[in-house]
């Protein structure tokens, strides 16, 4: 690893890096602290420290294709990614026993957030199957809605899940590591070439994504107590926010903030309302899709996509499935189990698991929010300490109390933070009240009592980059192959920060392969819109997803993100083999199963004793399968189950045949529409009997367990495709054709650099904004605030409509 001299230029800026990096962050910044800074900033103000410094760090081989800062949710996912295409990476991050921490909620998903999650696996990150493997509880959300609202929430373990996302990305060929904090990037010709570390470090690189998170001069915030820090326990992370302001970035702040974690121990969880997840539960990854509930039991299905390594110059996927026991894995580093114990034997009491996979809701009254009040005038948010703008749609408790004055009560969720742990999450309690305050409000909570506190809630304040400096690629406009990912550009969440970083290292490997960008647009993914709405139009706020955020909702839906995102995933390189397999096998039974339901005709004898069953108007002609099951009461697993029998393979992966059978005619075994698999499940009823003799079975004792048999050999994802795509046929053709309309001012590019003044038909406020914002085609530029209907109506004579 130490065979390669920096340039003389680099030797000097880390010849004097130790004493002068202090003034990169500005005087105003607390000091850096910690045992590590301090050896070697002493090491580091002797003449021997200077030449031990440049003794090992000028001869380190410090050259890598990108270089990540961060390993949150962000920088995980841009490394994976861009490892896995092939460019060598090194991750850079002040914890490596903290990496993809979650430092808010144990929770992944939610609405939108979920669609995300799942469109970030759908292109081959590992966010989805990370997540499945440190699963408690699973529920999909906003199913008495329709499909486009429907989406998936997963409590985690938190500390199961930082050690596997540890385990992927140190089995990752191409990734590097190197735990020191970052203050400075290394700039030639408004180019980024690499970064120096508050150790003198050097490390040279063709790309740079910061995925920074809320450490950039970020303040902790509890009461009158100011605290520097990115994160409780953590420091703040200076110099980088001075560097680039002096370059000519735009400099913002920002607030969040995070609620106490509870000694669950402390709890009366008896007047609490319980809630349970899903029963059988789902899961994010595709990869994991089918057969979930068992997915959880046996110990050897969980999926892991690790790439081989390639030239430059191949895009094509080289990836092989390892049958990474991952659960064991990371179980087994907290000494929970043995290395070759099944998931189902995890030694801890039944009773005790199974209260830690349920969630329970209390509620706040107007005793909880008086004593509240009493904090307000130590606030740092009322009391103007607090600077930055925070997240509207996951305001403070003391905020609600301000924004909600006539409510006299809030709900609050008790979340788990792992198996192993008492100590729970109050979501909706987040504060940066006095501690006492915070203690006393939250023990006039029913069931709280007696609570006792492991650590308060507190705000943090820190420093993001308005996004409208970046390309869609994420790519800064000021500073070339320098990215920004994660909530530097202003978002919330976990699952925003792993969708821009999985896309930054995407771009990033592409560029420096000099490939084609790869954005998607509105109607493509939530990431698409996300990504869009941050270039496009800016935050004034955190920004969070939402499903009322995306006009094509109904096409971006959770259950097709693997049909909207993995073939295009493949092309570029990052998907697997096995994983666009996968995919094709479940479009073939889609196809099959779709087919056969809207060309099968029922007789009204046969379907309306069925219908009469659930209060369904009778037909009174024979009528195609898919115009019964358009009716909102019918359901196709309900038709499976009356009238016939489906066959799929043991393990659930893909249907191998398909064969529904209406009264009064014969099963023929027909050629197989997916694969040529000899060992099949079939349901209890033999080859060549009609289905009228079967039916003596249907009536018998075993009547549920047959039904029981129909309905679980065919994958609930397919069952969920096929009545989707018949139930809201309309509303899908309606958005596809909104969308394709939309699509062609997409295609109207604008050249980069281009002079706006020179439209002088535009607006004044138009070509002002479209100078700041930098369109780089029409459909962009539709979408600025201030952009009128008549201003693109002159761009597109312009540019050659």
């Amino acid at each position: 690893m130490f065979n390669r001299l920096l340039p003389v230029s680099s030797l000097a800026v880390v010849m004097t890096a130790p004493l002068n990096h202090s003034s990169l962050r500005g005087t105003s910044a607390p000091k850096q602290s910690g045992f590590a800074s301090l050896a070697f900033g002493l090491l580091a103000m002797t003449m021997y420290g200077r030449i031990i410094f440049c003794l090992y760090f000028c001869s380190m081989e410090n050259n890598y294709d990108i270089i990540v800062v961060g390993a949150g949710h962000a920088g995980c996912e841009a490394a994976a990614a861009a490892a896995n295409m092939g460019s060598k990476v090194l991750l850079v991050t002040m914890d490596m026993g903290k990496i993809a921490q979650m430092s808010c909620n144990p929770a992944m998903g939610g609405i939108a957030k979920g669609q995300i999650i799942r469109e970030v696996d759908a292109l081959g990150g590992y966010s989805g199957i990370v997540t499945d493997a440190s699963t408690m509880q699973f529920r999909m959300l906003n199913r008495s809605k329709g499909p486009a609202m429907w989406s998936p929430r997963a409590q985690c373990d938190k500390a199961i899940f930082s050690s596997i996302w540890r385990n992927l990305l140190e089995n990752t060929p191409n990734v590097h590591f190197w735990q020191d904090s970052v203050n400075a990037l290394l700039i030639e010709n408004k180019k980024v070439i690499g970064i120096l570390t508050v150790l003198g470090a050097i490390f040279k690189a063709k790309v740079v994504i910061l995925t920074n998170g809320t450490f950039l001069n970020g303040i902790i915030h509890i009461g009158k107590t100011q605290i520097p820090g990115g994160r409780m326990g953590d420091g703040a992370s200076y110099g980088l926010s001075e560097q680039l302001k002096s370059l000519g970035f735009e400099v913002g702040r920002m607030k969040t903030g995070t609620p106490a974690r509870i000694d669950g121990r402390t709890v009366d969880f008896s007047k609490l309302i319980r809630q349970d997840g899903d029963n059988p539960p789902r899961c994010f990854s595709y990869l994991n899709d089918e057969d979930c509930f068992a997915l959880w039991a046996r110990n050897d299905t969980f999926h892991v996509e690790r790439h081989c390594e390639r030239s430059e110059a191949s895009l094509q996927p080289r990836a092989e499935r390892v049958g990474s026991n991952l659960v064991q894995i990371a179980l087994s580093a907290f000494g929970l189990l043995a290395m070759t114990t099944p998931l189902n034997h995890l030694s801890l009491q039944d009773s005790l698991r199974e209260s830690k996979q349920s969630c329970f809701i209390a509620h706040t009254s107007k005793k909880v929010h008086d004593i509240l009040r009493k904090g307000f005038a130590d606030s740092p948010m009322f009391s103007g300490t607090i600077k930055g703008i925070g997240p509207r749609y996951c305001p403070s408790v003391e905020d609600k109390l301000r924004v909600f004055a006539d409510k006299d009560s809030h709900q609050l969720f008790l979340e788990p933070e792992g198996w192993n742990t008492n100590e729970y999450y109050i979501q909706g309690f987040s504060s940066s009240l006095p501690m006492d305050i915070q203690l006393r409000a939250m023990r006039k909570v029913e069931g709280l009592e007696k609570v006792e506190f492991f650590r308060p809630g507190y705000a943090i304040e820190y420093d993001y980059f308005p996004p409208v400096q970046l390309r869609h690629s994420l790519e800064t406009k000021l500073i070339e192959n320098l990215y920004f990912a994660g909530q530097i550009n202003g978002t919330t969440g976990y699952e925003e920060a792993a969708a821009q970083g999985l896309m930054a290292g995407v771009n990033a490997h592409l560029k420096l392969n000099n490939q084609p960008e790869f954005i998607l647009r509105r109607d493509q993914a939530y990431i698409g819109v996300l990504i869009d709405d941050l270039v496009t139009k800016g935050v004034d706020e955190p920004y969070r997803m939402f499903t009322s955020r995306a006009e094509y909702r109904i096409l971006l839906r959770q259950d097709n993100a693997d049909i909207r995102l993995t073939e295009l995933s493949y092309n570029l390189g990052l998907t697997s083999e096995e994983r666009y397999q996968l995919l094709l096998g479940k479009k073939e039974a889609i196809a099959a199963l779709l087919k056969y339901v809207q060309e099968t005709s029922i007789r009204p004898k046969d379907i309306n004793p069925y219908l009469e069953t659930l209060g369904s108007a009778p037909i009174m002609q024979s009528k195609k399968m898919a115009e019964i099951l358009s009716r909102p009461e019918i359901t196709l697993e309900g038709l499976i189950d009356y009238f016939g029998v489906v066959i799929a393979s043991p393990q659930g992966e893909a249907i191998s045949s398909l064969r529904l059978r209406p009264r009064g005619t014969k099963w023929k075994a027909g050629s197989n529409p997916i694969s040529a698999s000899s060992d099949c499940l079939v349901a209890d009823v033999p080859r060549n009997d009609t289905y009228d003799e079967a039916s003596s079975l249907i009536a018998s004792e075993a009547k549920p367990s047959l039904r029981a048999k129909r309905s679980n050999l065919v994958p609930a994802t397919i069952l969920e495709a096929v009545e989707i795509s018949i139930k809201y046929k309309g509303y899908i053709e309606r958005e596809r054709a909104l969308a394709d309309k939309l699509i062609r001012l997409e295609d109207v590019k604008i050249p980069r650099g281009f002079d706006f003044d020179k439209l002088n038909s535009v607006s004044i406020e138009g070509r002002q904004k479209l100078k700041r914002y930098q369109p780089e085609t029409i459909g962009q530029a539709s979408r600025i605030t201030g952009i009128s209907p008549a201003d693109i109506s002159v761009m597109l004579v312009y540019f050659g409509r």
